[in-house]
């Protein structure tokens, strides 16, 4: 506009025009101006639409479009729709199509139903855009007029075919479309024959209305379309005169139809037209048939649920998985985990058992609101089962956490509870599941009771997060559970641990404590890593010497060749500590090529190596030469001296325990190889032995507490008659010494006493009834003949008649009258003894007894036996 206001200057100026004129002329030049900028705009967007019109190839046409396009876009073109109204009157309907601008007006009229915008979609966009201005017209009444006059220039058969054409299956009024199809009737049973599923369901959708018999078939055969959608609207609407008839093509499309929206629509109409039909039971179905119907249970219906739980321990998982679907949407699968009971253990896994079906099928949703204690057992019990994904295991996993934060798995039932829920977080957990793993580890490690069942369940394969945590517990010496937390660490991998290990091995003692030290050794030891066994060998000092008879089986686990290379080479070291760890594991590798190194090293400098040596010529089983080597009891070395009186006390000839008795009985030995001697003595089992117990006990007063304590373990058949023959050789105050003895034996010693009594051995047995009384066992079987079980009545009575004496006697007088007549009769044959001549005194002093219940029960009995001709 400027430009042309210039001109218009400079024309004024040449041609002398004052310049008051030109000022009263501007707003004249102003419109003229604006005239000449919307003619020049209204030619050049012709030409440029002409251009597309007239474009001759489609190179060339698709140019012209691009450039259209770029010039004037859709916001800008709608501007330009009276324009181009009148030019697709002069050249056609073509360009409106290519240009886009048919489909913004089809956009327009179903955003703001217009009577222009209708007329412009009817007069000149595609047949494709008429569905949509129909859908405008139905909403809008007042464009009802010009579309039916538009319909009675078209003609409603043409109208009708293009509306089947462009319906693409939205829904609309059908009562609306009734109103000029009415008379179409034909034309629409026609359609719904058409080979496009849109001009079917249009026809259907309309044919609805109609209640002719020939509408009817035509319905009826549409039950049958190929087109869901069809299917459908047919299900939702048909009827017909025969109510059963009805029920019966519902049914069919529940059970049969392949589209879930056609069984839905089918399953609605039942429940709202025929609730009285409806039922589930004794009906046979087959299983694709089954699958339909459990896609669409009612929760609210008992039947449904019951005909649910039917398939949840189905084998087909096809027909599981809607059932347990169903089942959770309902509550059914919560209810049954919240009524879980530890005093019901057999409904409980039955529930468990269902609800594992569940899970199997992906269903857990159910699990999440488990309440605290056996509820939250089950879902533990189910967790495993394939189908519990990580984010149900993660939510499970925080709440028995959280339950534990405040209890200890003590009870059964928690621990149970804890294990599961690790194992499922290993299992079946991702990545937020092993922390959470972690977390609960790292928070536990001042808690042995959670540790043992934490350590043995870290999954592997997630070294890299777990073992910072293990390091932690590793490298702290007052960490408890160092036995789980060795077996744990030997199964990780070794290009991460074996750093770690070797720096501990190799690090001062003072940053490593000796509890961290040996764990770290024997975490490399179950590595079972060839290229490790020098280390181990070397490091074997660390060890303690029972310590590394622990050790010795990892060590066996590796190569012998191997082995016994590096152990050659070790016992030729100048180290002492290795060649005394060596010898101490040599016997649990049962490797016996070192024997020679090892009866040298009987000789050897250093005392922890001639100990060691002892030891394992033991375990090797060289008693003999241990036999011979007696002179080294006065070692001069106390540790070396007191391991080999503890082989000659076990295994030692009579020579040998000649020697070791002088050494127990030496008051210039030390206190303590003459307790380990004694201790020794009290673990064997030869004769030899036991005489020297006896002799320390009746002659050394300062180890006698020791040597009573000895005697005590002495407690086989064989060590008990010796110690009754010594109790009945002794005098009274070693008797008064050994009474405490068999006190001692107690419970232990009383059946091997009873044998022996048993076995009527006269020189004995009044000592071993004088023991039995000293020890109270009389006392106690004489209460045992008035217990309430007959057999034990009867093994007290069976007991008591073999001692002979008189307060065993005292006891039998008084179960004369036992009810149980093998009770009577072991007393009646015990009371014979009573009259022979050696057991007079007895039975005068029975006669004579301060209780008067024993006087008249023994001349009761006396009077029994006369009876029985027993004089």
């Amino acid at each position: 506009m400027k430009g042309v206001f210039d001109y218009m200057q400079n024309i004024v100026q040449t041609m002398g025009i004052p310049r008051l004129a030109l000022v009263s002329a501007a707003p004249l030049l102003a419109a003229a101006g604006l005239c000449l900028y919307f003619y020049v705009r209204g030619r050049v967007f012709k030409t440029r639409l002409k251009r597309i019109v007239l474009a001759a190839g489609e190179a060339a046409r698709a140019d012209a479009l691009r450039d259209f396009a770029r010039r004037y876009p859709p916001e800008k073109l709608l501007r330009h729709s009276r324009r181009m109204e009148k030019y697709a009157r002069q050249w056609g309907p073509q360009a409106l199509r290519e240009t886009g601008l048919a489909r913004l007006w089809t956009e327009r009229l179903a955003q703001s139903p217009l009577k222009a915008g209708l007329r412009r979609v009817l007069l000149y966009c595609p047949p494709e855009c008429l569905f949509t201005a129909f859908l405008a017209v139905q909403g809008n009444p007042a464009l009802s007029g010009v579309f039916f006059d538009w319909v009675q220039q078209t003609g409603e058969e043409k109208v009708i075919r293009l509306l089947a054409d462009s319906c693409k299956g939205e829904d609309f009024d059908a009562a609306f479309a009734w109103k000029f199809l009415e008379n179409q009737k034909d034309l629409l049973r026609e359609l719904t024959g058409d080979p496009e599923w849109h001009a079917r369901y249009f026809a259907y959708k309309v044919l609805l209305l109609d209640r002719e018999e020939r509408t009817r078939r035509s319905l009826e055969d549409g039950l049958a379309d190929p087109h869901p959608l069809i299917r459908r609207i047919l299900v939702e609407n048909f009827i017909a005169d025969d109510r059963d008839a009805v029920y019966a093509r519902l049914w069919d499309s529940l059970v049969r139809d392949p589209a879930h929206e056609v069984r839905a629509a089918a399953k609605k109409r039942i429940l709202k037209s025929f609730p009285g039909h409806y039922s589930l039971k004794d009906k046979t179905l087959e299983p694709a048939q089954a699958a339909r119907v459990l896609e669409l249970l009612d929760p609210g219906s008992q039947e449904d649920r019951a005909f649910a739980m039917g398939y949840l321990e189905s084998q087909d998982r096809e027909l599981r998985y809607p059932a347990a679907a169903f089942l959770e949407q309902c509550g059914t699968l919560g209810a049954i985990l919240a009524r879980a009971s530890l005093d019901d253990p057999a409904g409980m896994e039955r529930d468990a058992g269902l609800l594992r079906k569940a899970l199997e099928v992906n269903v857990c949703a159910f699990l999440d609101p488990a309440p605290a204690g056996a509820p939250l057992l089950a879902a533990a019990r189910v967790l495993g089962a394939a189908g519990a994904g990580p984010q149900t295991v993660c939510r499970l996993a925080e709440k028995v956490f959280a339950f534990f934060r405040t209890e200890k798995p003590e009870a059964a039932y928690q621990e149970e509870l804890y294990t599961k829920t690790l194992e499922s977080l290993a299992a079946r957990g991702g990545g937020a599941a092993l922390d959470l793993f972690a977390r609960e580890l790292s928070s536990r490690a001042g808690e042995p009771s959670f540790l043992r069942l934490l350590l043995p369940r870290i999954p592997r394969g997630a070294d890299y997060l777990f073992l910072p945590i293990l390091l932690r517990f590793l490298k702290d010496p007052a960490f408890a559970a160092r036995k789980d937390l060795v077996s744990c660490l030997g199964g990780f991998d070794p290009s991460i641990l074996l750093p770690e290990l070797f720096r501990i091995l190799g690090g001062s003692r003072a940053d490593n404590p000796h509890s961290v030290r040996i764990s770290a050794l024997e975490i490399l030891g179950k590595l079972k890593l060839p290229y490790c066994l020098q280390r181990i060998l070397e490091s074997l000092p660390t060890l303690r010497p029972e310590e590394a008879e622990e050790f010795a089986h990892l060590v066996a686990a590796y190569p012998r060749e191997m082995f016994e290379e590096k152990a050659a080479a070790l016992f030729a070291s100048p180290d002492a500590r290795i060649r005394a760890s060596l010898i101490t594991i040599l016997p649990a590798t049962r490797n016996q090529n070192f024997m020679k190194e090892i009866r040298a090293a009987l000789k050897d400098a250093d005392p922890d190596v001639r100990v060691a040596a002892i030891k394992a010529l033991l375990a090797f089983g060289e008693v003999r030469l241990l036999n011979q080597e007696t002179s080294m009891l006065r070692d001069p070395v106390q540790r070396v001296r007191l391991a080999t009186a503890r082989v000659i006390a076990g295994h030692g000839n009579p020579a040998a325990m000649e020697i070791l008795k002088t050494v127990a009985l030496d008051p210039d030995e030390t206190d303590t190889v003459r307790v380990g001697v004694i201790e020794s003595l009290g673990q064997a089992d030869n004769e030899e032995g036991l005489a020297i117990l006896a002799a320390v006990l009746d002659s050394q007063p300062d180890f006698r507490a020791c040597a009573e304590k000895a005697l005590t373990n002495r407690t086989s058949k064989r060590d008990l008659i010796q110690l009754v023959e010594i109790f009945k050789d002794s005098g009274a105050q070693m008797r008064d010494k050994l009474i405490p003895v068999f006190r001692g034996q107690g419970e232990k010693a009383e059946p091997r006493i009873l044998e022996i009594l048993k076995d009527e051995i006269p020189s004995i047995k009044p000592y071993l009834a004088r023991i039995l009384e000293e020890t109270g066992y009389v006392d106690q079987a004489i209460r045992r003949l008035s217990h309430r079980d007959v057999e034990t009545r009867r093994e007290a009575a069976r007991w008591l008649s073999l001692l002979d004496t008189l307060p065993a006697f005292r006891g039998l007088v008084l179960a004369a009258k036992d009810p149980d007549q093998e009770v009577r009769v072991l007393v009646v044959k015990a009371l014979e003894k009573l009259k022979t001549p050696g057991s007079r005194d007895t039975l005068e002093k029975l006669k004579e007894d301060p209780d008067s219940r024993i006087r008249k029960y023994t001349h009761w009995a006396l009077e029994r036996l006369d009876s029985l001709g027993m004089e």
